[in-house]
């Protein structure tokens, strides 16, 4: 499941939450695409949990939103309290022009800010 908040007029706040399919690509895209559509780019922060999974649809999902979106997002900051998924930061660079940059979970406040533009970290 994908949860999404708000963190500000461009920035998403995701939640990876167990099996993620493609009905929740399907529910997370249309608010990735307003703001794009009214902000012109996109942040995001994903949280991620210990063992994130994928079916093969949502990869696909992911892969096509990617894609599509390769110059409209502007930064992503990948969240875990397990700092051996710093490498989902490093593996998703050729799919974005987005400054990516991962953060342990203790961290997240500043990867809010970061993430927001009301932060350096």
């Amino acid at each position: 499941m994908i949860t999404v908040d708000r963190l500000g007029p461009k920035a998403l706040e995701v939640g990876l939450v167990g099996t993620l399919e493609k009905r929740d690509y399907e529910l997370f895209r249309p608010y990735a695409e307003a703001t794009i559509d009214e902000h012109g780019e996109l942040d995001l922060l994903v949280h991620i949990p210990d063992k994130p999974r994928f079916t093969p649809a949502a990869l696909w999902e992911d892969l096509k939103f990617d894609v599509a979106h390769f110059s409209d997002v502007g930064r992503v900051a990948f969240v875990s309290k397990d700092s051996s998924k710093e490498w989902l930061a490093t593996i998703s660079k050729p799919f974005t022009k987005a400054e990516v940059r991962f953060f342990e979970v203790h961290k997240i406040d500043a990867a809010r800010a970061w993430v927001s533009g009301d932060g350096n970290e």
